[in-house]
């Protein structure tokens, strides 16, 4: 079956280093005016496959377990008593004794033992009928010769799926019996034991052996601890879960007792999803477990503790199933496991001119996906997706405003000056800044993660920041050029007049998240400016690499270029020394090649409007302060269209039922942006920050109302 992925399998990008940044910038100084640059797991990752947040989005019919008649547990031990829940009808045929007594009497000393077992796996799994195997008699023996025949039988009885080894810990068999039933493909549960041993004991050693087949269970007492006296996880850890150790069927407690809480999740799972391989049911049950003692995979609880809603949710990377029957080879399978799991979130987010188009579509309420398992699942696509800027700005605003702006001379001579900024990217790599001014007709910057001053046209009368952006967002969103921070920038100023500068400017960056997402842009700018008026003319090109509109790359929704072309018109009309009108105009259009595999694709070229209108002030209130008030459409897609490919059923016979339809990418909402920003600096070591702004439509979603928000900012500097 061939997949388009929810997290597609795209290994992220490498950041390019400051010495890759270096030789870009000396060869292409060479050849033009401008100086620029042209699965295996660790123990430590496995809680980061747990979807976040799947508890709401996954939960449907399709994730209900559901019965099989014919499904079977073995379970060795004592003998299984006809009681209670425990019927002639609950037996599979076959049952048998290895010590010479009735496999359905309990012969265990403590009155019940394999009977107990039996009905938490009944209790737990409704569907799963039982074979009794009984190896011992009662008490704490068990001969090694009776457990080899009773795993032998269960692994020559193809209705067997799950055996349950509570006694594992009394006795080790040869290794030839225990691995028949891996060649069988069933999961082998086995007690860890009650020696207070810092590893297990018994049968459970050979679980390294068992090709991920089988599984060892610690018990947790009353208080949710490790039982005092159960054995540990030691070096055998990666094969070890914990389980509640108790019984409502008998009155004291065991890793006995944990062993059939872990077989009947095995035997619930093999029943929702009977293509599922015996080591990715042990799979699913470890990569879902609740993390406890130290971080990660521990030698006291192994894995931690089951969890059986967990193991019914999507784990890892999310398919979409393409074409119309589920037939997959193998080899497709591997190429939908991608190491980045816990991105699957973050992957489907989408970029705001489109997002508010493709909430409206009914289609996505119901989309039928795979996790990395191959399970099926129904997902509500429209509840997981999230625009590229839709949330709240105001913990970005927060993180650049913070931002230590104090710069460090690390150079300086005749025409440049080399500067390094307070604080890193995300590989360690310094923020630095190269300005070189060869005459008074000419300057050149280049910037690594920190972007180079502007001082010409509208934009030199919004507040900057430290990274060399605007203080609010309706500058960058009029765009998107400036979602991505991280990088190389260039930029050449060249005066071509009292009255005229040309600017052309470079950026290659990157984000900040392991994602894979890279921007590059080329621009020219052309500024004319009086003593009281300023009009800047812009174009250029942006080259997006697997994202649309600052869309992640690698989601079921993404792309795997774009490339837009855009003109921006921007003006200022002086009021006073202090005080100017601003105005800008953005215009793009964008060509998009789809990804194989995707929801969307065949896109037609994407028409794309933005503007802004306001006041930027420069010392209104005191020496060094700076404030603006704009009013803005963000970047909206105005027309366009592309093919919306869902699927959403899938029949008895694995047929995949599909939704197709010819959508429009133009959002029928359109965002308004007001917003305010404020900038003090109360003395040398002190600096006071206001941000506010007003959201109507937010994502040009237009079932979203208004949206405030409000923010002060105090940076004190030592």
């Amino acid at each position: 079956m061939k997949h388009s992925s929810f997290t597609f399998r795209r290994q992220p990008a490498s950041k390019p280093t400051l010495l890759d940044y270096a030789w870009r910038c000396w060869r292409l100084a060479i050849i033009g005016a401008l100086i620029m640059p042209t699965l295996a797991f660790a123990q430590s990752d496995f809680s980061n496959d747990i979807i976040s947040g799947a508890e709401s989005d996954s939960e449907s019919s399709d994730a209900t377990p559901v019965t099989s008649s014919g499904f079977g547990v073995a379970v060795l031990d004592t003998g299984v008593q006809l009681v209670g829940s425990i019927t002639t009808g609950t037996m599979l045929p076959g049952s048998a004794s290895f010590v010479g007594g009735n496999p359905l009497v309990d012969y265990a000393n403590q009155g019940t033992h394999g009977t107990a077992v039996a009905q938490i796996i009944r209790a737990l799994s409704p569907g799963s009928k039982i074979l009794s195997l009984q190896t011992s008699t009662g008490g704490r023996s068990l001969a090694a010769s009776a457990a080899a025949q009773a795993l032998r039988t269960a692994a020559a009885n193809p209705a067997i799926r799950v055996i349950n080894h509570s006694n594992a810990a009394l006795a080790i068999v040869p290794y030839d019996a225990i691995f028949a039933t891996a060649l069988a493909d069933q999961v082998v549960v086995m007690a860890s034991g009650n020696d207070r041993l810092l590893k297990p004991n018994g049968d459970a050693l050979h679980a390294p052996g068992l090709g991920g087949k089988g599984l060892i269970v610690g018990g947790l007492g009353p208080d949710g601890e490790m039982l005092g006296f159960s054995n540990r996880a030691g070096g055998y850890a990666q094969h070890y879960v914990v389980a509640w150790g108790a019984s409502e069927f008998a009155n004291y407690w065991g890793t006995s007792f944990a062993t059939p809480r872990v077989s009947a999740l095995a035997a619930e799972l093999r029943q929702r999803w009977p293509d599922l391989r015996a080591e990715q049911v042990t799979d699913i049950i470890k990569r879902s477990s609740t993390d406890m003692g130290s971080p990660g995979v521990d030698e006291k609880y192994g894995w931690g503790r089951i969890n059986s809603v967990r193991a019914f949710q999507p784990l890892g990377a999310l398919t979409a199933p393409v074409g119309s029957t589920t037939t997959e080879t193998e080899e497709e399978q591997a190429q939908a496991d991608p190491p980045d799991a816990d991105l699957r979130r973050r992957r489907l987010r989408i970029g705001t001119p489109i997002f508010g188009a493709l909430m409206r579509e009914p289609a996505l309420l119901k989309v039928l996906a795979l996790d990395r398992y191959g399970r099926d699942f129904s997902l509500n696509l429209s509840a997981m997706v999230s625009g590229a800027d839709t949330q709240s700005s105001i913990r970005r605003i927060a993180r650049d405003w913070a931002a230590r702006d104090r710069s460090s001379l690390l150079s300086d001579g005749t025409g440049y000056r080399l500067s390094s900024y307070g604080g890193s990217d995300s590989t360690g790599a310094p923020r630095l800044r190269f300005d070189f001014s060869g005459d008074t007709a000419s300057r050149h910057q280049l910037g690594y993660s920190i972007r180079p001053e502007q001082r010409n046209g509208a934009v030199s009368w919004l507040p900057r920041l430290a990274n060399g952006g605007t203080a609010g967002s309706a500058w960058q969103r009029s765009l998107l050029t400036g979602n991505l921070e991280e990088g190389f920038y260039s930029l050449s100023s060249y005066r071509l007049g009292t009255k005229t500068t040309l600017d052309l400017a470079f950026e290659d960056t990157h984000d900040s998240d392991s994602m894979g997402q890279q921007n590059q842009v080329w621009s020219s700018a052309v500024h004319f400016a009086t003593d009281t008026f300023g009009a800047t003319f812009e174009g250029g090109l942006l080259q997006e690499d697997g994202s649309l509109f600052g869309g992640a790359p690698g989601g079921a929704l993404s792309v795997d270029a774009a490339e837009t072309r855009f003109l921006r018109l921007s003006g200022y009309r002086s009021i006073n020394t202090r005080l100017a009108l601003l105005a800008a105009y953005t215009g793009a259009l964008t060509d998009v090649d789809s990804s194989s595999g995707k929801l969307l694709d065949n896109f037609s070229d994407l028409s794309s409007q933005a503007w802004l209108v306001g006041l930027g002030a420069k010392e209104l209130l005191s020496s060094g302060d700076a404030a603006s008030l704009t009013l803005s459409q963000p970047l909206r897609v105005t027309a366009g269209s592309a093919d919306l490919d869902v699927p959403y059923g899938l029949g008895s016979n694995g047929r995949i039922f599909r939704f197709r339809q010819r959508i429009s990418m133009a959002p029928a909402g359109t965002e308004t942006l007001l917003e305010m920003t404020y900038r003090f600096p109360w003395s040398s070591v002190l600096e006071l920050g206001v941000y506010g702004s007003l959201r109507y439509q937010a994502g040009h979603d237009e079932r979203a109302g208004i949206a405030p928000q409000v923010m002060t900012v105090v940076r004190g500097k030592i």
